[in-house]
């Protein structure tokens, strides 16, 4: 238990009724029945309850070229007026952007370019596609005119084994039926012509014979035959040349053009397919590598925007000092920024606040909304009030990571009314007293009256120097409450008679 300060304890005991017995010189308490108000007292600092924190949004680290004075207090007419708060050099980031517009639009003559050769590409394909499929259909044409389209279109899929037996197909037509018709019908005259000069021939020998007709004319009627009979020979070699050759060689032709062509459009179909995705690939490409000169300058122009930050909400100007292990320096003209760094807070001075800590002990009393009184170093003689408006549900990590068995949590004071005149500025030292309960009637002893031994019993002594045992309850700074072992009236020491001897003993 840590006693308080004897003086305080002295002066406030003095305005509550405590009886000292000033002829032994031994201090004194007569127990009474009184209010007992419960408190938690923690120290802090003063802050605004609204703040603003002034961070560079620029991608790059900058140097100042103008920055507010510190202290400045920024009004409403400021804000109005878009006061200018920081403002960076920004030579080297117009320099830039007259590079990177020019980057945007070689960018931009090459997207149109890329979109452009993807149209003439779609349109070659197309075109040697439908190329490729007029041949096909100039060689199935072909196919069906050769063998007729019943039997073509039957046999179009797959090439016959057996060619010349197609001759006899009774699906046969086209050009090769009228070629063996015409074939089968110059037999069939010759041999009707070889009928005729066989016929003549006998009767001019039965002539000859008779002396009707000379041998010259017998002799003509004989060649004639000889020619008839070769002329048959003729067409029936014809007839077989035609079968046995020319039809297999005409067939395996058209049938290897058709082929051929189907082969074309395939190939026709695939390198479309491959010269319309490069020109895709290559359009994507253009279009990111546009897309990222596009983002590049919009990027730069937020740059240069940011880099003249303007005031947005009245406040307090504070510098944000950098990093410790940045060694920068103070904030000036001529500081180097980071991007995210902090450069100034502006906490709005008409509502104040105390951030206090809590420890853990006691956080479980704390509760939002409890008033709370406070006092403020750099005002003396004045008390302020307040309300609880927030509690850390954690401990605070950064006094953890000081001292890890040190748990405590953070806990915000809103102060009532108005900050008039700026009176309280942020960084203030402050005491709050938390009121946690208010009890009417309680029996209560100063808190330095009890005393503790090593297996935690509470004591106090009479002023006949008997020693109490007794049951303590709820206290505040100053009293601590008594449930058992004394009674309203009763006389005792403020401190053990082994002390309260002083040089006596």
């Amino acid at each position: 238990m840590r006693p308080h300060p004897s003086l305080l304890l002295i002066l406030l005991l003095a305005g509550c009724g405590e009886d000292k017995d000033k002829m032994s010189g031994i201090e004194t308490f007569t127990v009474r029945s009184g209010p007992l108000d419960v408190t938690v007292v923690e120290s802090g600092n003063l802050e605004a309850i609204e703040s603003q924190i002034i961070v560079s949004e620029v991608s790059r680290t900058m140097k100042i070229a103008e920055i507010i004075e510190e202290g400045t207090n920024i009004s409403e007419e400021d804000v109005k007026a878009e006061k200018v708060l920081v403002k960076f050099d920004a030579k080297q980031l117009d320099e830039d952007k007259y590079s990177r517009e020019s980057d945007l639009e070689g960018n931009r003559s090459m997207l149109t370019e890329a979109k452009e050769a993807l149209l003439i590409q779609k349109s070659d394909n197309e075109s040697s596609i439908r190329a490729a499929e007029q041949a096909v259909t100039y060689a199935t044409n072909d196919l069906r005119k050769l063998a007729g389209r019943k039997l073509a279109d039957r046999v179009i899929g797959k090439e016959p084994k057996d060619i010349q037996s197609l001759l006899e197909d009774a699906d046969l037509g086209g050009q090769t039926k009228q070629d063996l018709d015409k074939f089968e019908g110059d037999i069939k005259i010759a041999r009707i012509k070889l009928a005729r000069a066989e016929d003549k021939l006998r009767s001019t020998k039965k002539l000859f014979d008779k002396q009707y007709v000379s041998k010259n004319e017998l002799e003509t009627d004989e060649l004639s035959l000889q020619s008839q009979e070769l002329a048959v020979q003729t067409a029936e070699s014809k007839l077989d040349i035609y079968r046995q050759y020319e039809f297999v060689k005409v067939f395996q032709k058209s049938w290897a053009t058709l082929v051929s062509a189907r082969e074309k459009l395939d190939r026709a179909k695939a390198v479309a397919r491959s010269r319309l995705a490069q020109s895709e690939a290559k359009l994507r490409s253009r279009e990111a590598s546009f897309r990222r000169s596009e983002n590049r300058l919009e990027d730069l122009n937020k740059d240069i925007d940011n880099a003249t930050i303007e005031a947005t909400q009245p406040g307090f100007v504070v510098y944000q000092p950098p990093h410790r292990w940045h060694n920068t320096g103070p904030l000036q003209e001529g500081s180097e920024i980071r991007r995210g760094q902090a450069i100034i807070q502006l906490p709005d001075l008409s509502g104040m606040g105390v951030k206090v800590k809590i420890q853990e002990a006691q956080i479980d009393l704390i509760k939002p909304e409890q008033t709370a009184s406070l006092t403020i170093d750099a005002v003396p003689g004045e008390t302020f009030t307040g309300k609880v408006t927030k509690k850390a549900v954690l401990p605070s990590s950064q006094s953890s990571w000081a001292n890890p068995d040190l748990k405590v949590y953070e806990t915000r004071i809103a102060l009532d009314g108005k900050n008039e005149g700026n009176v309280l500025r942020p960084g203030m030292t402050a005491t709050v007293e938390i009121l946690i309960e208010k009890i009417e009637d309680v029996l209560r002893v100063p808190i330095q009256s009890i005393q503790t031994d090593e297996e935690g019993k509470h004591y106090c002594y009479l002023t006949n120097g008997d020693q109490v045992e007794v049951e303590i309850g709820k206290r505040n700074q100053i009293y601590v409450q008594i449930l058992k072992g004394l009674s309203d009236g009763d006389e005792i020491l403020m401190t053990p008679p082994e002390l309260a001897g002083g040089d006596d003993s």
